[in-house]
């Protein structure tokens, strides 16, 4: 586990605000870019990203240590994210002294396909069904072990396997054929 979001996590229960701020700090990009690759769009993924740290300023002491705080973390945004896919949106509220939102940075297709043109790669990755894309995002863009990926998804880890491997093989078969001639 790792002791500095666990320190943090426990200034943050008792109202540091400093804590608060280098926690969304350490993993606010990640947050934002899986929320971005559940929900596929920025503006939502904000919101969602918004609601998962007043989630966490709330309920920090409702931490019980089972999971890493990032694992606990993306298991948040991941009820953020979903309540916005499936329509029930609470009303958006500022938060204040946040940090400003994290610029864009490249998605998992980037990170797991550098070679591959981006263009291909991304309408590759708008045909893959959104669990695919969740555990590609999980597995790539957030570098989280099987075992991590299973405690967000509340899935078994061999279920996280399966679906790494389905997910990349229904990418690689979305992904254009580029012939290259060995020797040149």
């Amino acid at each position: 586990m790792d002791s500095t979001d666990l320190e943090l996590l426990r200034q943050v229960t008792r109202g540091d605000e400093h804590a608060f701020e280098q926690l969304y700090a350490r993993h606010a990009r990640a947050l934002l870019a899986y929320a971005e690759g559940l929900l596929g769009e920025r503006g939502p993924a904000e919101e969602a990203l918004q609601e998962t740290f007043i989630a966490v300023w709330r309920g920090a002491g409702a931490f019980e240590g089972r999971s890493q705080v990032r694992t606990w973390l993306f298991g948040i945004c991941r009820r953020q994210a979903l309540k916005r896919m499936r329509g029930h949106l609470p009303a958006s509220r500022p938060l204040d002294d946040a940090l400003d939102v994290p610029s864009p940075e490249p998605g998992p297709q980037a990170v797991a396909l550098a070679r591959a043109d981006t263009a291909a790669v991304a309408a590759a990755l708008r045909t893959l069904a959104p669990l695919h894309r969740e555990v590609l995002d999980l597995a790539f863009a957030a570098e989280m072990s099987h075992a991590e990926i299973a405690e967000v998804l509340g899935v078994p880890p061999g279920t996280v396997k399966s679906r790494l491997f389905n997910a990349r093989a229904a990418l690689a078969r979305a992904l254009p054929v580029e012939v290259e001639e060995a020797g040149r």
